[in-house]
């Protein structure tokens, strides 16, 4: 939400099949009029044909040296850079187009053309992206990697410079951090730190300046959820069920490990001095 505006993923995919975009010509980021619900305006890059899977990623906004960005990581494995429109304006009359800052390829080495035909092949595959873009100190950090039910078993966390302009992709990489597998989850920053879940069961903490592994964690079943940092402790739940409280902090320390009985697929909340932990059938309010 950004004043009278409201910025979406329209989750635009490929259809049952799972080898052919529907609606190649729809936009993968909107824009909406809170107040009255009206469709004010779109990006327009063309990423529906190249989209191997599906658009998951929700955008982000920051400010980025005095200026507002948006900040959206498109289905094709790209992630982008927008001029959010100006706050102070009427919302324009008809359905304008997000002007765009910069690009950046996540994956340069992943097919970008015909890219439903690497469906199922856990070698090669183009990228997309689960989680969220998130801002910090200048840098979006980002998880990406193969299709967790098509794609490559092969992920990354990395740190992208925020600061360009045009095309950033050989450019704007300040480090690659390797990760298990597949990842669908978001990072969590906290004292120059970030924690980021991956589908090979690995919690990893890594300096957020050099990208460095600090240390990790091999839970018993894969991460859906992300981690969330709240009180100085690291919160995430695994789908085989157990729920982990780590230190946060370069040195690893495990607190507790919670036997919940079934999946844990969202991420945990913390809101006034209670932690809410949602399993696939009941919802959990622990508090001191």
């Amino acid at each position: 939400m950004d004043g009278p505006f409201l910025y979406l993923n329209t989750s635009t995919g490929v259809d049952n099949t799972h080898k052919k975009i529907r609606t190649p010509e729809a936009p993968s980021l909107v824009v909406i009029d809170k107040a009255t619900g009206r469709y004010v305006a779109r990006d327009d890059e063309a990423i529906a044909p190249r989209i191997f899977h599906c658009t998951w990623s929700s955008p982000a906004l920051a400010e980025v040296n005095g200026e507002r960005r948006l900040f959206f990581a498109g289905g094709n494995g790209m992630l982008y850079a927008f001029r959010p429109l100006p706050t102070n304006a009427p919302p324009p009359a008809g359905v304008t187009k997000l002007e765009k800052v910069w690009q950046f390829d996540f994956d340069p080495a992943g097919p970008k053309e015909d890219v439903h035909r690497f469906n199922g092949n856990r070698r090669e595959s183009p990228s997309n992206f689960y989680g969220m873009p998130v801002f910090h100190e200048s840098a979006i950090y980002l998880a990406g990697g193969g299709d967790m039910y098509w794609g490559k078993n092969e992920a990354w966390l990395k740190c992208i410079d925020a600061t360009g302009r045009g095309d950033v992709s050989g450019t704007a990489e300040r480090w690659s951090h390797p990760l298990e597998k597949h990842t669908i989850g978001t990072p969590a920053i906290q004292d120059g730190l970030v924690y980021v879940t991956d589908i090979g069961r690995t919690l990893h903490c890594v300096d957020t300046r050099t990208g460095e592994l600090c240390w990790s964690h091999e839970a018993r079943g894969d991460f859906w959820a992300s981690p969330l940092v709240a009180d100085g402790k690291v919160y995430v739940g695994s789908r085989r069920g157990d729920f982990w409280v780590l230190a946060a902090g370069r040195e690893k320390r495990v607190l507790a490990e919670i036997a919940l009985g079934e999946p844990v697929n969202a991420t945990a909340v913390a809101a006034n001095g209670t932690l809410y932990v949602a399993t696939m059938s009941r919802l959990l309010a622990v508090s001191r």
